[in-house]
């Protein structure tokens, strides 16, 4: 039968037809249908690389809006679209294709098409009549934000800004009260000081983080800023101040992080970092002071207290958590120092012993951290992930031994507020601020950022009036010959003694930390600039 099948030529004709046929189709599907999947491809990835642009240029809540315009333009309207947010790193050492890594929106993103192109000859082969192709685009758009805590701006009378910046000084700075202002109302750009900075120490064209990381003398370091305010006169007050501070060394690189600007090696006006130079003077004079400690003899310039003596201690910053920073998204995390505040005051009461009333507040470290910037035509805005500090306040005795160790507290219990002949009235009372504040979200628009304008962000336990608060609720105690007996007319004296005081006290210790830039309970965020950049493709 095999030999018979095999001489048998009949259909033979068929066969070959068949085969033939397939070769022709598989070349016709070779060369016309992979040729137009290759060009819709081609096509496909360039509409990719214009969605990737326009969904990097726009706010996250239109980035589809602006691809679907895009693709309707071309005639699209079969392409189905995946926006995935991340963040790219520009960094030679990572291979291409690791660069960019999803997750969260920090400033870069990865579009991909997809869209099915028929088959003409290549169904007959497949059995399908569309086969798919896509198309990825990654582009990002640095948006900066330089923002920084702790940059109280106030407008307070007397000697106390003053007798403050001499006290963090360490020597009379001869500051008055108009010269503050002038401090206040003044903005130094950032960059610009960086620079001149660079110049003055003999490294002219290094980076600013170069210039930074260089532990700076206070006398230079003024000279810079009033090479780098804009207001003759505070450039000339400036210059005066550096010829009266200390040459200590400041640490500029524990205040300032730079961040993507800090491989820059001149100022350009499109990157402007304003600060305030009274704000800049406090921080740098605090950074500088060794000791971290102020004492202050206020004498009786407070009305109601015969004298008032004020103990101030500022505690380490985190060597990673600068007062201010420029970021592009929130993997950094600015912080206010630590805080504690002594207020030792005496008040007269006729026919007896004057009082002693010591008031303790300490604040803790408030956060910052970038949440947002927008960038739309002809406005400009940035939000805030806000901390605000903890705290505790206090009327009680303040072990001095342990004042400037912020690992534990130097209250130690009750304090004695009047003594006389064989009796003495104790006193306390303490108030601690819950530690477990949420996260609070602020928004700048560009006029607030334009005018340095300066939000307060209020914890929920927060108090208002902390001598008035204290002084309500103090707990006093009559001792006589050491036993302890209850409440007479010797403490009702001390009570209605303390009451009237307390406003004076109040407004006080509110210039004092208005002027420190931090409340016990609250956080004080700026945005010190903007910059919305450019959309291109990185990928």
């Amino acid at each position: 039968m095999m030999r018979t099948l095999w001489r048998d030529r009949r259909g033979g004709v068929s066969v070959l037809t068949g085969i033939t046929a397939l070769v022709i189709v598989g070349s016709a599907a070779m060369g016309i249908d992979i040729g137009i999947l290759t060009l819709s491809q081609r096509r496909l990835q360039g509409i990719a690389d214009e969605a990737a642009l326009a969904a990097a240029a726009s706010t996250p809540d239109r980035r589809a809006e602006a691809i679907g315009r895009l693709l309707t333009a071309n005639g699209l309207g079969d392409v189905s679209t995946t926006i995935t947010p991340g963040r790219y790193q520009a960094d030679p050492a990572i291979p291409p294709a690791n660069r960019f890594t999803p997750g969260t929106d920090a400033g870069a993103l990865r579009v991909t098409l997809r869209r099915p192109v028929p088959l003409f000859f290549g169904r007959v082969l497949t059995g399908r009549n569309t086969s798919p192709v896509a198309a990825s685009a990654t582009a990002r758009r640095i948006d900066m934000a330089a923002f920084s805590m702790g940059t109280r701006l106030v407008n307070i009378s007397g000697g106390l800004p003053g007798a403050l910046l001499n006290g963090l000084a360490g020597s009379d700075l001869s500051l008055s009260l108009v010269d503050y202002q002038a401090l206040v109302s003044s903005q130094i750009d950032l960059l610009r000081m960086s620079q001149a900075l660079g110049t003055r120490i003999g490294l002219t064209g290094a980076s600013f983080d170069t210039i930074l990381a260089t532990d700076v003398a206070l006398p230079t370091l003024l000279n810079a800023m009033a090479d780098a305010t804009g207001n003759p006169g505070t450039a000339t007050l400036l210059r005066n101040l550096s010829l009266r501070v200390p040459g200590s060394k400041v640490p500029l690189s524990r205040l300032i992080d730079l961040g993507p600007l800090g491989t820059m090696t001149k100022a350009t006006s499109r990157n402007v970092i304003a600060m305030d130079a009274y704000s800049m003077l406090r921080e740098s004079l605090t950074a500088a002071n060794g000791q971290r400690q102020v004492a202050l003899d206020l004498g009786a310039s407070v009305p109601g207290l015969l004298s008032t003596k004020v103990l101030l201690t500022i505690g380490q910053r985190p060597v990673t958590a600068p007062w201010l920073s420029v970021a592009q998204d929130g993997s950094t995390i600015v912080r206010t120092a630590q805080q504690r505040l002594l207020v030792d005051t005496q008040i007269g009461v006729p026919l007896l012993a004057n009082i002693q009333l010591p008031i303790f507040v300490e604040t803790a470290a408030a956060q910052a951290q970038l949440s947002g910037i927008g960038c739309t035509a002809g406005a400009q805005s940035v939000t805030l992930n806000v901390l605000p500090s903890p705290g505790t306040i206090a009327i009680a005795q303040v072990d001095r031994s342990r004042f400037n160790d912020m690992s534990q507290s130097p209250i130690a219990g009750e304090v004695p507020l009047l003594q006389v002949p064989l009796a003495r009235v104790q006193g306390y009372a303490k108030v601690e601020l819950a530690s477990d504040s949420a996260w609070q979200r602020v928004s700048f628009s560009q006029s607030d950022i334009a005018n340095l304008t300066s939000r307060t962000v209020t914890a929920n336990s927060a108090v208002r009036g902390i001598a008035s608060s204290l002084i309500g609720q103090v707990n006093l105690r009559l001792e006589v010959l050491g036993l302890g007996l209850g409440l007479s007319g010797l403490t009702g004296t001390v009570g209605a003694a303390l009451t009237p005081v307390a406003p004076a006290l109040d407004l006080l210790i509110g210039n004092l930390t208005d002027l420190l830039g931090l409340h016990v309970g609250q956080a004080d965020v700026t945005v010190n600039g903007v910059r919305c950049g450019n959309a291109m493709l990185v990928a």
